[in-house]
């Protein structure tokens, strides 16, 4: 029998290139929530893979900010730094045929990383219809720097998601596994309550105030057949706080039923799901009430 091989996976990329999508779909669990709107990853997430021959710590990271503005995206830059320490395979996810200033970007952290392996994943091929397209792309963007691999993906519909993992897999270190081989993340249930309401809050508001919102959870009360969770919505104006709750309370309600489908399907059980609205005025520009949130 060969040797078990464990280690450490680092998912980053610009924001909106699919890593949150990537990461559910290798670990075949929805642990990271997702969105068409960038910025949806506020926090690093291991979701982890076992089996009888390997572990594989993938890290969800933020998407990297460009001269971020606010305390919040300094908080998900230094995320992004902080999953770059101590791993063993860093994935570069990239959208294709959509190279920018911001690729650019985590390009000159990258060039700084010694001792890791490198594997560009160039995602969302399913949109591409004409593949000589991609084998241009592919090669264009093969001179932005060495990489160990080059692997052309579509998360969304799982094509060569399953070659990505075998590549994995070879260059992993022998080593015992980190965690135990049933567990699938590092993060606890109330950290996905809060996740998990918040994503339907930007799917809702799409357009509207999604960067102005966080979610913590004032009670996470596990019973025999209910889970009881009291989530309070946080916004930065009163405006806001009227778009979240709407005419007679159709909008919040409305998003309090779709999050507890989703965690009813995560727990696997009838959930209890209260929702309200605080206001505190630029709450993400603040150290203090940020780590009152969660971002620490």
């Amino acid at each position: 029998m060969s040797e078990y091989r464990a280690g450490h996976v680092s998912i980053i990329g610009k924001p909106n290139v699919g890593k949150s999508t990537l990461l559910n779909r290798l670990i075949n669990q929805k642990i990271s929530i997702v969105s068409r709107k960038p910025q949806t990853t506020r926090f690093n997430i291991n979701g982890i893979k076992s089996n009888s021959e390997y572990q594989i710590i993938f890290i969800d990271t933020p998407g990297l900010q460009l001269n971020p503005k606010y305390t919040l995206n300094r908080y998900m830059n230094k995320e992004v730094s902080n999953a770059l320490v101590y791993v063993d395979i860093v994935l570069f996810v990239v959208e294709a045929l959509n190279w920018n200033k911001f690729d650019e970007n985590v390009v000159k952290i990258l060039s700084k990383i010694k001792n890791t392996k490198l594997f560009l994943i160039i995602n969302k091929i399913d949109k591409i219809r004409d593949k000589k397209e991609l084998l241009s792309n592919i090669n264009e963007l093969s001179e932005h720097m060495g990489f160990d691999e080059i692997i052309p993906i579509s998360a969304l519909k799982g094509s060569s998601v399953d070659k990505l993992e075998l590549l994995v897999v070879k260059n992993l270190p022998a080593s015992k596994p980190f965690y135990p081989i049933e567990q699938i993340t590092d993060r606890n249930e109330r950290f996905f309550a809060a996740e998990f309401v918040r994503e339907k809050l930007i799917e809702r508001l799409n357009k509207e105030v999604p960067h102005q919102l966080s979610v913590t959870i004032d009670e996470f009360r596990d019973t025999k057949n209910v889970i009881h969770i009291s989530a309070c919505i946080w916004v930065e104006k009163q405006g806001q706080k009227n778009i979240v709750v709407g005419k007679n309370g159709q909008v919040l309600k409305e998003i309090g039923i779709n999050a507890r489908k989703e965690l009813e399907d995560l727990y696997s059980k009838k959930v209890n799901l209260k929702t309200w609205v605080k206001i505190k005025s630029k709450w993400f520009d603040s150290k203090v009430v940020l780590k009152e949130f969660g971002y620490s």
